[in-house]
């Protein structure tokens, strides 16, 4: 407040590579022709859809992903122009403040940007993604904490997957060397990937 001080907020729209498919449409797939773009619109046009079934929760995921995907993607390359590429320093001009659970595939999505699109090792990302990244949580309710099938979030998020698995393979491994007594206890409550599913 009063500190001449202004932020940007972005508002990030989805538009569909292929809008309308003119052969879908002569074949008489009218729904087929226009898929595309209403998936697009889908996306953006109503957060939060109800995820009681399988559609609710693969839209959400989309949305979830598609606004942090979009957030990272252009923070890093924001500081990446100014800094000659250099991405190494980026936790000491960018934040990422992770409020509730939605936002957390940002871990992973940072992860992705720095070791695909930046080339660095898992342990140089890992290390920029630790200090770049803050998590607040309001609530630990069960039902609250985002859940996701594994067989929904690694077919929509393969690399994204990818990544979990190996962020909770060395949790789990970081976790039987501290707690040998009663590791696999300490798992089951604490993995990010168990049961079936992706706690995130």
């Amino acid at each position: 407040y009063n500190n001449h001080v202004v932020d940007t907020l972005r508002v990030w729209d989805a538009k569909a590579t292929d809008t309308f498919r003119l052969d879908e449409f002569d074949k008489g797939n009218y729904q087929k022709a226009v898929e595309s773009a209403n998936m697009a619109r889908n996306i953006v046009e109503v957060l939060y859809p109800n995820d009681n079934h399988y559609a609710g929760k693969e839209l959400r995921l989309r949305q979830q992903y598609f606004f942090i995907s979009a957030s990272v993607q252009t923070a890093v390359a924001d500081y990446a122009k100014r800094h000659n590429g250099d991405v190494r320093k980026l936790y000491e001009k960018v934040a990422f403040q992770l409020n509730d659970t939605h936002p957390t595939v940002a871990v992973a999505e940072l992860m992705r940007v720095l070791m695909d699109d930046y080339h660095l090792t898992w342990d140089e990302s890992w290390e920029i993604t630790l200090k770049t990244c803050a998590y607040t949580n309001h609530t630990i309710m069960a039902e609250a904490l985002e859940k996701w099938p594994i067989e929904l979030f690694s077919k929509l998020l393969p690399r994204i997957y990818q990544i979990v698995e190996e962020i909770n393979r060395r949790f789990c491994e970081e976790v039987r060397a501290r707690y040998p007594e009663n590791a696999e206890e300490k798992i089951r409550k604490m993995a990010i990937i168990y049961d079936g599913q992706v706690k995130m």
